[in-house]
């Protein structure tokens, strides 16, 4: 399969004047712009259809299926309009088609971005598997326990993760209602698959587990979205599931319910820049920091990530990039993890990871068995340690609403607790709830 990510410029956003609503209006509300997106992004829709039509692509929305007599390729062909992230994807198993299409986006009017595959930093899973839950002991020093004994559970925060999924029947999610997608491989059905949630593997189940599991998440009272994006098999993905996968998230962010929540987007993803060719290198992170920044700039979200699990010296994409937050893991006894990854940023220059986390046999869900009974294990990964700085977060939003994006994530950085490492190791110190 060939796909491409055209995504609208924000120069274009800054030409319209929609129903009094300024698109350049910095005071514009998470609210205004999930109003705003839909419009300008039907617009430029309009004009596709008539172009990409005739070269023999279908347009696919969550409404509306594919015709079930339709040929392989023109189910395959298809573009899809991502109304609340203001982007197109478009599919095709035939090259030279989708190097057609890619000519009839105005480089004027859109960043090109190429459907690249990330991958999730696999971490080191425990051979044992526990069918009990044992006592979580988060270190002192990490503020965990003397703010649950305070009632601080990250009570009306929005926490998103981009993960394998979710097992929504383990025991530690069963009082909790989780809003799930899965977003399929190749995107030509009906709608994403509103289900309760499931995961094949484990990994998402582990993350979400540290991050509100009933008694051993960090901030157990956050309401949790999670999007399976990530293949068990392989754990890879590519940029367009992931795509959609956010701009699901961004139209549940303005709904009545959110609008006023803080929000927080757990990712373990990532791919190395320096093995795609320097010009479409060029376009992909230009592409990709202003999909992120819309993410952050129009809909107030704080995006915390690993720092991945290739060891010192090395970083992937977008871990480095200054839209996001990034987190490196250490031990119990606050030692730097060997596997974690770290470097200085090529963007900023700066050292990363941003901060640290607990990433060092972690105990947490990870699935149930045959018989229904629910499992739990111990997992080492920067993606352990991103899940325990994203909830450290939480618990500051739950206190105070006014803490999000910038403020959120600056408010992290100057409590941070200073350790005996290099900062690009560790970055400023361990996350912690003060």
């Amino acid at each position: 399969m060939h796909s491409f990510i055209a995504l609208i410029k924000k120069s274009k956003f800054e030409t319209m004047n929609l129903e009094t609503l300024l698109v350049n209006d910095k005071q514009r509300s998470r609210t205004d712009n999930n109003t705003l997106f839909p419009k300008l992004t039907d617009e430029f829709t309009q004009k596709l259809t008539e172009v990409l039509i005739p070269l023999g692509f279908k347009r696919v929305t969550t409404e509306t299926p594919m015709e079930e007599d339709a040929s392989d390729d023109e189910q395959l062909s298809n573009f899809i309009p991502l109304n609340y992230l203001g982007a197109y994807v478009v599919n095709s198993p035939n090259e030279q088609k989708i190097k057609e299409a890619e000519k009839l986006f105005d480089e004027s009017d859109y960043d090109i971005i190429s459907d690249v595959q990330l991958s999730l930093p696999k971490p080191t899973q425990s051979e044992r598997i526990y069918r009990r839950r044992k006592q979580i002991n988060w270190p002192t020093e990490s503020g965990v326990h003397e703010a649950h004994r305070n009632g601080i559970i990250g009570k009306g925060v929005l926490v998103g993760v981009l993960d394998t999924g979710c097992d929504a029947d383990h025991i530690q999610f069963r009082r909790k209602q989780i809003d799930f997608r899965y977003v399929p491989l190749h995107y030509r059905f009906k709608k994403l698959r509103d289900v309760r949630g499931f995961d094949v593997d484990g990994h998402g189940t582990h993350v979400c587990g540290i991050i509100a599991g009933q008694s051993i998440g960090v901030a157990p009272g956050v309401d949790l979205m999670v999007a399976s994006v990530i293949e068990s098999e392989t754990y890879r993905t590519s940029l367009s599931r992931i795509s959609i996968a956010l701009d699901w998230m961004i139209f549940e962010f303005g709904t009545e319910d959110n609008r006023d929540k803080p929000i927080i987007i757990n990712m373990s993803l990532g791919f190395v820049p320096e093995l795609i060719p320097k010009r479409d290198r060029d376009l992909l992170m230009v592409g990709i920091r202003e999909l992120i920044s819309t993410l952050v700039e129009d809909f107030d979200v704080l995006p915390i990530v690993a720092i991945g699990n290739d060891r010192p010296g090395n970083m992937c994409a977008p871990e480095y990039f200054p839209e996001t937050l990034s987190v490196g893991a250490i031990d119990s006894k606050h030692k730097p993890a060997p596997f974690s990854g770290g470097g200085f940023s090529p963007i900023s220059r700066e050292p990363q990871p941003d901060i640290a986390g607990y990433g060092v046999n972690i105990f947490s869900s990870v699935g149930r068995d045959r018989n229904n009974r629910t499992l739990y294990t111990e997992m080492s990964g920067t993606s352990m340690a991103a899940p325990y700085g994203t909830e450290i977060a939480a618990l500051y939003a739950s206190v105070n609403t006014n803490f999000r994006r910038d403020i959120l994530r600056r408010h992290l950085l100057n409590t941070a607790l200073p350790l005996q490492a290099p900062a690009d190791r560790v970055g400023v110190g361990l996350a912690r709830f003060t």
